[in-house]
């Protein structure tokens, strides 16, 4: 069965159940704040956008994203194509909300790790756990990531929607290293573990279907807490 990305928002905040005409939200912003910070009209906004997103993942994921248009995904959603355009300006921005709600509680995740965890590994189980607690099946996630990858002119959608999350991300990295989040240090810690967050599902989605995610995790891992940038005695 796949869960679509709109319920594992209710899961997440809960169903606001609440009706009207959608207003302004810039891309990511409900997703990237604390669930319990939201007021009522926030959730609602947050949660119309995770249903345009999730409709419009299907449909690119079933017809194509070129042969997908706004038309299509308001349809989907029984919304007028402009108040779809005022929650995404561009369609790019549909396939950013997904990743960047993946991003969101990654971090969620790791926050939840024991404190004594070294980082990287904190990182590295945080992934695995979501990795194996999946709600869909990971050849849809796969397809998502390929339509991101192979398209040359959405391929940054990973990396911006990293961004996004790179705050958030910070602030949990900051707290088990010892530092401020704005530390050139931390930012530099960060920006490492971003960058090894998308090598991953990139190399992942590149491989043959079944292939488990895990390992490309656990060797990622390894390299940050050994320090990207050390150099391996001759030999070694």
């Amino acid at each position: 069965m796949t869960i679509t990305w709109a319920e594992r928002y209710d899961r997440r905040v809960g169903d606001p159940a609440e009706h009207g005409a959608a207003t302004d939200a810039p891309t990511g912003q409900a997703m990237g704040t604390n669930p319990g910070e939201l007021s009522r009209a926030e959730r609602r906004r947050a949660r119309i956008r995770a249903s345009i997103a999730d409709a419009a993942l299907q449909l690119f994921m079933s017809r194509g994203y070129d042969a997908t248009t706004v038309e299509d995904v308001a349809a989907a959603v029984d919304m007028s194509p402009r108040t779809v355009f005022r929650y995404f300006p561009f369609k790019e921005d549909m396939l950013r909300e997904a990743v960047h709600f993946e991003l969101a509680v990654l971090v969620e995740a790791m926050r939840a790790r024991p404190a004594e965890e070294h980082p990287a590994d904190a990182l590295g189980r945080a992934m695995v756990d979501m990795w194996r607690n999946l709600d869909n099946d990971p050849e849809v996630v796969r397809s998502l990531l390929l339509l991101i990858t192979e398209l040359p002119r959405v391929r940054g959608v990973l990396v911006e929607a990293s961004r996004t999350s790179e705050r958030a991300l910070a602030e949990v990295l900051a707290t088990r290293l010892g530092r401020a989040p704005t530390d050139l240090s931390t930012r530099v810690a960060t920006a490492c573990a971003l960058a090894a967050i998308n090598v991953v599902v990139d190399a992942w989605a590149s491989m043959p279907p079944g292939s488990d995610l895990v390992p490309l995790v656990d060797e990622a891992m390894a390299a940050l807490r050994a320090g990207p940038l050390r150099v391996c005695s001759a030999g070694a």
